[in-house]
Parts: structure tokens; sequence; C-alpha cells
């Protein structure tokens, strides 16, 4: 059984990779009481055969990490029957005092290394600060004290190739005694981060990063694509209103960063297998807003809503009901009196192809598609364009016949006439 801990402590020693956020975040040093509480802990309250040490940055380094806790780790790891250790290092910190206050003949303990890609000039544009000789001496140290070696590979960091990983793998072979071959995605402050928004780099789904990695199938070799995928964040220094109803808005380069990763990282809730798609609200959070109040105090005393998955669908793409409060989708405003017929247009086109890109990429996963809209509005009709292309047959919850009653109304959807349909559509 492996177990799998984090060390929240200082700050990484070098922090400039392109591709990690860590280098730009610092947390408080804890001392080595605060460590060995939280060690003996662990050790009081579970049983393990193999532990996972991550702290972000260096274990080995003592700006992080007191020296003092790394010979406690290992003793404890003894006493409780741990077979074997694994914690992470970049290379300057392999030191022969290392290998002394962690060599241990109970316990093997193995460094992970974040090789990344064996290509000098891809780790310079990285700003790894390492080289691939570098790792192979690193290597060596290891061996020659009786450490093991766990190599760290991006299938697909910014200025990598399907070559280069091939030649990374053979590198790492000849020299570690694990690989790992992880999806790269990069965090909210890291640098690649910016190169994903303006559309010089993107992550690659489930079915590219197989084919990149099926050719190899060593023993040895380990591939993780979901683990350390993660939703993405902004850092509030680069967060803005996104206000205005014109093409530059409606393709928001944030905008399409979240569409990627709800297309291909977002996993609907297995348990739900009805799909509603329902119209944004000017008040942000749209659970704020009297038309979502008013949609869920409907949805809610109903036995289907359990099994109903909500997305919204507005100038941002379709947004799953849980990020409604993530930014950028509390913090924009589409005013939809300043739209032309030209923007309206636009609009249709771009929300079609992204309703079909979402059904394409999550569409199997529900038995039956409603949604809820005025049924001449522009989301409505991309809505039905996209559905229809796709062979996908979608039941709107308000009859032509109500809706002509009460459209002129303000905010109809909303309305107990509209809502009374939506109620016995989805009773039906």
């Amino acid at each position: 059984m492996d177990k799998v801990i984090y060390l929240n402590s200082g700050k990484c020693g070098w922090g400039n990779c392109i591709f990690c956020g860590w280098g730009a975040k610092e947390s408080r040093v804890k001392t080595i009481h605060e460590l060995k509480r939280m060690i003996d802990e662990l050790f009081r309250t579970e049983k393990f055969d193999r532990l996972k040490v991550f702290n972000s940055g260096s274990f080995l380094d003592e700006r992080q990490i007191p020296r003092a806790f790394r010979s406690y780790l290992v003793r404890k790891c003894e006493q409780h029957g741990v077979k074997d250790l694994v914690v992470e290092s970049r290379g300057e910190y392999l030191t022969q005092q290392f290998a002394d206050d962690m060599k241990s003949d109970k316990v093997k303990v193995t460094i992970g290394y974040g090789l990344e890609v064996a290509d000098d000039e891809m780790l310079k544009k990285l700003q790894k600060g390492t080289t691939t000789e570098g790792f192979v001496k690193a290597a060596k140290f290891l061996h020659d004290n009786g450490f093991g070696m766990r190599a760290y590979v991006l299938v697909n960091a910014p200025y990598t190739t399907r070559e280069s990983l091939r030649k990374t793998v053979t590198v790492s072979m000849e020299h570690a005694d694990s690989i790992c071959l992880l999806n790269w995605f990069p965090h909210g402050a890291s640098k690649a981060f910016d190169l994903w928004i303006e559309g010089k780099w993107k992550p690659i789904t489930k079915k590219e990063f197989d084919e990149w990695t099926d050719e190899f199938k060593d023993k040895k070799i380990e591939k993780y694509f979901e683990e350390f995928v993660f939703k993405p964040r902004w850092p509030t220094e680069k967060q803005e209103l996104i206000k205005g109803a014109t093409e530059k808005e409606l393709l928001h380069p944030y905008y399409e960063v979240w569409q990627e990763y709800i297309n291909g990282f977002w996993k609907p809730d297995e348990k739900k297998d009805v799909l509603l798609l329902i119209p944004c609200a000017f008040r942000k959070p749209y659970f704020n807003s009297k038309l979502h109040k008013a949609i869920f105090s409907v949805l809610e005393k109903m036995p289907i809503f359990a099994r109903l998955q909500v997305c919204a669908i507005s100038s941002p793409g379709v947004i799953p009901y849980e990020y409604v409060n993530n930014y950028p989708f509390n913090r924009y405003d589409w005013p939809e009196w300043e739209e032309t017929d030209e923007i309206k247009k636009k609009y249709i086109e771009v929300t079609e192809k992204r309703v079909e890109n979402f059904l394409i990429s999550h569409g199997k996963n529900w038995k039956k598609v409603y949604c809820y809209f005025k049924p001449d509005s522009e989301s409505y009709l991309a809505l039905e364009k996209a559905c229809k292309k796709l062979n996908i047959k979608i039941l709107n919850c308000i009859t032509d016949k109500a809706y002509l009653e009460i459209k002129a109304e303000k905010n109809p959807l909303s309305l107990p006439k509209a809502l009374e349909d939506l109620r016995t559509t989805l009773s039906a």
C-alpha cells in the first residue's frame, strides 16, 4: 500500500522553471518539531509499505526541510516496516552529507529527480537550470551510495516533441530505477500558463497521451495522465473584468483555456445521467440571480434533481455548474443591449461549435438532454443547431405556447408559467 503526504514548507530554491508555479509561492518554513508531529501522527494512525513525500521543491534543501528531519523520517520508516521511501530533490542538493543522513539497510530510499526532457536546448527554454549530464551524474552518485533514482518526464511540456520524449525515455531507462511519464499541466502562476492563454501551447487529450506513451511498456515505467491536472486558476494580477459584447470578448483567450479544460479534463458526475442546459444570468455568480434561484427552487424539489447534470451556456461557452463561481465565469459582463446583428450571428456560430465540442467530449454520459431557454434566443438557436448536427435529441422545457404568452415580460423564464412548464416537462 502506498501513502502520499505533502509537506508545505518554504519555497523552491530554484523557482525559475517556466512550467511550475511553485517558484512564486512561499509558505512558512515548518520547524522540525512541527514536521515530527506530522510524521508521528501519520504512523500512529496508518500502516503502509511505501511512503512518497512531496514538498513543492527539494526535500534535501535545508532552507525548506531541516537537515535533522531527514534522518528522523528514515528511522521512523525503519521502525514501522516501511519498505520504500521516495522524496524529491534537485541535483545540487545530492551531497555526501545527505547520503550519510538518509542511508538505511532496511528502507530503500529513492530520490525523485525532475529530468523532464533529455535535451539541453529544451531544458534551457524550460528554464530548468539543469542538464542531461547533470541527471546522469546524479544517478551515478545515488547508485554508488545505495539510493534509488526515480526520473520524472514531462510528456507534453512546451518546446518538447514526440521524438524528444523517445530520447528522454531511452536516457531514463539507462540510468533510473523507475520512470514517471507525466501529463504536464501548468500552474496559473507559471510563465507557461501564459503560453496557453496566448494559444502557443495547449494540453493534450487522453487519447493523445496514450498515443504518445503506449510504445513504452517496460515494467519500470509508470504513466500519469490525470494525477497532476487541476482546474485553471488565474492569479489575482491576471484577473480582469471581461466586459463587452464584441468578438474580442466572445473569443477571449481565458474562455478558450476553460473550454479546452472542460472538454479534455472535466469529469461529469457518474450518478447524473440527464443533462440540463440553462441560460446564464446578468448577476454573477449565477446562483445569486433571480433567474437561477427560480430555476433551482423548482429543480431541488423534484426526484430527478439527483440525476441532473446542470450546465450553463453563455458567451464564455458551456459551463458545468460547479464552476460558475470560478474566474472568469464570476467576473464577466455581456451587455445584450450592445449586440449588433453581426455579433449575434457570430455568437451563434461560436456557441454552436463550443456546444458541439462539449457534446462530442461528454455526450455519451447522459441518457437524455434537456434545456430551458427562450426559444428565440441566440443560445438556444446555437444549441439546437449543434444537437441537430450530432443527431442528439434535445427537449426545451418551455413550450412555444407558454413563451409567447410571457415573452414581453421582464425575465420571462423566472415567471410561474415558464417554471410550471419546466416542472411538468422534467416530471414526465
